[in-house]
């Protein structure tokens, strides 16, 4: 019941903590430079993110190397916590092909993995009008989470089928994390005996060999709060319908997929695992709702001035995918079977490396 407790609690504050990194995506100030500078720079910000998602998605599909007898099953809750490597907690804005000027305070920036209450860059932005150049923005690129790391919290249930296999299916029902949006995912994955295949292994009593492969996806999204007013003085927006922007959402489906061969060794009340493997996840990603963009006046009162008008609004301005990492994954881990509750416990090594705590029933 302690580790129940433990767990629940776990949960909570994976839950927790996402809802609080949440608040942090909702800051979109990278487009008062313009939809293509945006997407470059959302797209460095988010990307550590995006990979830690991959691998929490990919991690955490099996606790042994033994698959299930016909009608065998476990129901599982686990959470896997994926962290970003130092290496992918800054960028070098100089290095990115923008249009904007970067101020001498320093090119390196923070990613949203990188360290909270660091100074990014500033960046201005100028249009030409009447033979001068006129600022239409300057803004401080945003500063890191603090947090380089996202645990993922996910149910999950294994049935033994026929000739040495079995099936997973895992779920996390789409749940709200308080104002700032959702999350949910759904997966499905399988795993079949390769030691059975082996006679001169096959009779040991401890070892087991499988092979094993999965599929998850996850959907989530943050409310965005973004008006004309972040851009312009309220008496320079010259948009008539204010209510335009009332449903902006950044929309986020991470898909991942693995291929493991797993290697046990099953004693009565502790096992053992290791497993090699590959992995590989992609994430689109959407700024979606009307959004505005800045402009000269070129007439009227606010002549030479920036404004935001109706022909500077843009629907769903960002939509883009990312491909993350390919890794090779190297797991080990270990196993408690007290009666039908098992413990387990393990860590892949990658990139962009896991580790995976969890709690179940089993039934062989």
């Amino acid at each position: 019941m302690k580790n129940l407790r433990s767990l629940v609690l776990g949960i909570a504050i994976a839950l927790g903590l996402q809802s609080a990194l949440y608040s942090q995506l909702t800051d979109v100030s990278f487009l008062k430079g313009g939809p293509a500078d945006a997407q470059t720079l959302f797209q460095e910000y988010l990307t550590p993110y995006a990979n830690i998602f991959g691998a929490d998605l990919n991690a955490g599909w099996y606790n042994s190397g033994k698959v299930h007898k016909l009608g065998g099953f476990d129901l599982t809750v686990t959470i896997n916590t994926a962290w970003a490597p130092p290496s992918a907690r800054t960028f070098d804005v100089s290095a990115l092909d923008l249009s904007a000027q970067a101020l001498p305070a320093g090119t390196l920036s923070p990613t949203i993995a990188g360290k909270q209450g660091a100074s990014p860059p500033t960046l201005q932005y100028f249009e030409s009008f009447g033979g001068n150049q006129v600022k239409i923005a300057e803004f401080d690129l945003p500063s890191g989470t603090g947090v380089n790391m996202i645990p993922l919290p996910m149910a999950q249930l294994t049935i033994g089928l026929p000739i040495g296999t079995d099936v997973s299916v895992r779920y996390l029902p789409s749940l709200p994390l308080g104002k700032a949006g959702n999350i949910g995912l759904w997966g499905v994955g399988g795993r079949h005996s390769i030691l059975q295949h082996i006679p001169a292994l096959k009779k040991l009593p401890v070892l087991d060999i499988t092979a094993q492969g999965g599929y998850t996806k996850l959907t989530t999204f943050a409310n965005i709060d973004y008006a004309p007013t972040e851009l312009v003085p309220a008496d320079h927006v010259l948009v008539p319908d204010a209510n335009q922007f009332a449903d902006q959402k950044l929309e986020m489906t991470a898909s991942a997929w693995t291929v493991n061969l797993i290697f046990s060794q099953t004693l009565p009340i502790i096992s053992f695992y290791q497993a090699i493997g590959y992995a590989s996840s992609t994430v689109d990603l959407g700024l979606n709702g009307n959004y505005p963009f800045p402009s000269i006046a070129t007439s009227g009162a606010f002549i030479g001035e920036p404004v935001v008008t109706e022909s500077d609004i843009l629907k769903d301005p960002l939509q883009f995918e990312m491909n993350n990492n390919k890794d090779l994954r190297l797991n080990a881990g270990f196993r408690l079977k007290l009666g039908v509750l098992t413990i387990h416990f393990d860590y892949t090594k990658a990139n962009y490396s896991v580790f995976t705590t969890g709690l179940g029933i089993s039934f062989r």
